[in-house]
């Protein structure tokens, strides 16, 4: 046999490849826990292809799997991808940008859908070379950060720390990033480690006394922002400073402003604020002497916390000066700053600018600098003990040791000084918040598939039980609308699935949602009539080609009719108790469908249901002459014939007052928080 002088890859490697993949030689059924290793591929983002770092880290993870498996191991290492939230959305809508297209003129449906074509390109690419590099993991067991299995499981968790109280919604400073429009983690905030080029100004600001007149003298501050001033609530020294110490307690006047603001509460602000005293305060930085800026600073914001000092922004969420900036109004940060530093110059406040190199924060994908706002966000309680603490003890106690040594000193600062994780993200890719607040009594409902189980136990019906779960989580993974029909729950369900194209997705939930064959997903006739049987229905009426809509008033009478909540022949008197107890579900069902509702006033009392009736069931005193009913002496029935397709409502209502009347939160979760439940994810079905 004559052996080639030189090894030829494209010969070889190839062939063995396809050998690999064709015989499943990685694939592993059910293994015994003691003979099993199990591993995931750290799911790299889809927003192109794989890097030298990536080739790297799965030649080290694909030495362990067959290492694992020389020592007889059953290996499972599952390979995946993430959705990588920001990271994809900003990738496709650069692209849409390339092609001339402008996004800012897109809806958020016309974003998805491009996202969700350009996430195989990626998908395909990425696993060609991971095929390419030869790692030896299960293309059976592929999965998905965004697939209905994650999906589920993100639900759950969110669901479960917020019930232990480990996840809230409130009032606090975040890193902002104005061009993407979305508030960041600060691991998603990046500096130049030898820091930028800036500048520090000092400005002077006049010392008044108790009735606001000058004083005659100054009290001077530097900063980098000096646009941010506008916002100051306070000027703060260290109590020890002797040379402020005679201030403390007194007031100056804010430089440049003459008009009130009002804080986020909605009081009004005076520009006269006080020179209080913290230990926070440093005293060899600049004058010692510091403008506070609550709004609009994470370290000024712990100390306007601490000194109840109003919060005053100055900014909206593309970073252009709001009503609070008075004569700056609708300038943007920069253009501001330079138009503020004129204005203090021919004042006579600005007593100086040094150049000094400090560390400004980016956006990771963009690379805008980081506005810091107090805003209405989802956070994580991380700095809760409950977290904190188990997760310091075992470094703290050398269970887990760093390699080198000095990380564990930077480990356990990071941990000491942990502050809450802002967890929502205002953009459209992503893992939709399952929270739904209540209109009635604001009330926030955090739902979970959990919530739609208990069927089963409390009708002994296992089939409806698993019916109300799945089209729940199509629901919440924005498959279909509230108000849907059976066809587009079964079309889903009928339909390839995303991840493994081979199967549909009615076998996805069953092999890697439920881990077990669902009878009811083959059954799809049963299926129908399970839902016809079970669910709200929502009559949609044919729409005339020309003229006004049908509305909200005959929709109502025909739900309350196809619900069986009135009778056959009804007179206005049964259709207005009926209304009265289901009101709010009847709004929400219609303005769905109408996308909006109006002259809900007609349901205010029995006579004017009559009026109404009388009019649509004639003709007479309809001004588009509509006959929508049929008239029986005093009582009314409905007309079949108007109906174009009886829909279903998936019944979600307020937890605290029984409303129907709720609003389903626009912000996605942090790519980071499903990212973490990785490793859960993906075994929890095959364990």
């Amino acid at each position: 046999m004559n052996l080639p002088q030189r090894y030829d890859p494209h010969q070889i490697e190839e062939k063995w490849r396809q050998y690999w993949l064709k015989e499943n030689l990685y694939s592993i059924d059910k293994a015994e826990k003691d003979n099993k290793f199990s591993m995931v591929i750290p799911p790299p983002n889809v927003t192109g292809s794989l890097h030298m770092g990536h080739a790297w880290n799965i030649t080290l993870q694909d030495i362990v799997a067959r290492f694992k498996r020389m020592k007889g191991k059953k290996v499972e290492w599952v390979p995946g991808f993430d959705h990588a939230g920001i990271a994809t959305q900003y990738v496709v809508e650069r692209n849409l940008r390339n092609k001339g297209i402008e996004v800012k003129n897109l809806s958020k449906e016309e974003i998805l859908k491009a996202i969700w074509e350009w996430v195989p390109q990626s998908r395909s690419a990425i696993k060609k070379q991971l095929i390419k590099l030869g790692a030896s993991v299960d293309w059976n067991k592929e999965r998905f950060t965004l697939d209905e299995g994650f999906s589920r499981l993100v639900r759950e968790i969110f669901q479960q720390l917020y019930e232990d109280g480990l996840i809230y919604r409130g009032k606090y400073i975040v890193n902002w990033c104005p061009y993407d429009q979305t508030a960041l983690s600060d691991l998603e905030v990046e500096y130049e480690k030898e820091g930028e080029k800036g500048t520090l100004w000092y400005i002077k600001y006049p010392v008044v006394d108790e009735n606001n007149n000058p004083t005659g003298e100054y009290i001077t501050v530097a900063t980098t922002r000096p646009e941010t001033m506008l916002g100051d609530t306070a000027v703060a020294v260290h109590p020890e400073d002797e040379r402020y110490k005679h201030l403390i307690g007194k007031k100056v006047k804010l430089p440049l402003v003459d008009w009130i603001r009002k804080d986020l509460e909605g009081r009004e602000i005076t520009p006269y604020i006080p020179i209080i005293a913290d230990e926070d305060v440093k005293k060899d930085f600049g004058t010692g002497a510091v403008k506070i800026t609550p709004a609009h600073d994470p370290n000024d914001f712990t100390i306007g916390i601490r000194h109840n000092l109003p919060m005053v922004n100055i900014m909206d969420k593309k970073a252009c000066l709001n009503e609070n900036a008075g004569i700056f109004k609708g300038l943007d940060r920069y253009t501001a700053r330079e138009k503020i530093l004129e204005k203090l110059k021919e004042e006579g406040l600005l007593e100086k600018e040094e150049e000094i190199i400090h560390h400004v924060g980016r956006c990771y994908r963009c690379k805008t600098v980081i506005e810091p706002m107090v805003s209405i966000q989802w956070f994580v309680k991380t700095s809760d003990e409950r977290l904190r603490k188990p997760a310091t003890e075992v470094v703290e106690k050398g269970i887990i040791k760093f390699i080198p040594e000095f990380w564990k000193k930077h480990y356990l600062q990071w941990m000491y000084n942990l502050r809450d994780w802002c967890i929502s993200r205002q953009i459209y890719w992503g893992h939709r918040i399952p929270v739904w607040y209540c209109e009635e009594c604001n009330n926030e409902n955090v739902y979970s598939e959990r919530d739609f189980s208990k069927e089963k136990e409390e009708s002994g019906n296992e089939n409806l039980s698993y019916i109300k779960q799945i089209v729940f989580n199509i629901y919440a993974n924005q498959r279909i609308d509230q108000v849907f029909s059976i066809e587009e729950v079964l079309k889903y369900l009928q339909a390839p699935n995303f991840v493994h194209p081979d199967m549909t997705n009615a076998q996805f939930y069953e092999n890697f949602v439920f881990g077990k064959e669902i009878s009811i997903l083959r059954d799809w006739e049963n299926f129908r009539k399970l839902i016809e049987e079970n669910f709200i229905k929502v009559p949609t009426l044919k729409q005339p080609e020309k003229g006004p809509i049908i509305g909200f008033v005959p929709h109502a009478i025909y739900m309350l009719f196809y619900n069986g909540w009135i009778p056959e022949e009804f007179t206005a008197e049964e259709i207005y108790q009926a209304y009265k107890e289901r009101e709010s579900l009847l709004k929400q069902a219609y303005r769905i469908v109408l996308k909006g509702i109006k002259r809900e006033e007609v349901f205010k009392n029995i006579e004017s249901i009559e009026e109404w009736l009388k009019a649509h069931s004639t003709g007479i005193g309809c001004k588009n002459n509509r006959i929508l009913l049929k008239a029986k002496g005093d009582k009314y029935g409905i007309l079949p014939e108007l109906v174009e397709e009886i829909k279903y409502i998936f019944p979600i209502q307020c937890k605290k007052c029984g409303s129907y009347l709720l609003n389903w939160e626009t912000d996605v979760l942090d790519t980071w928080f499903s990212s973490a439940l990785w490793p859960f994810g993906v075994f929890k079905v095959f364990d």
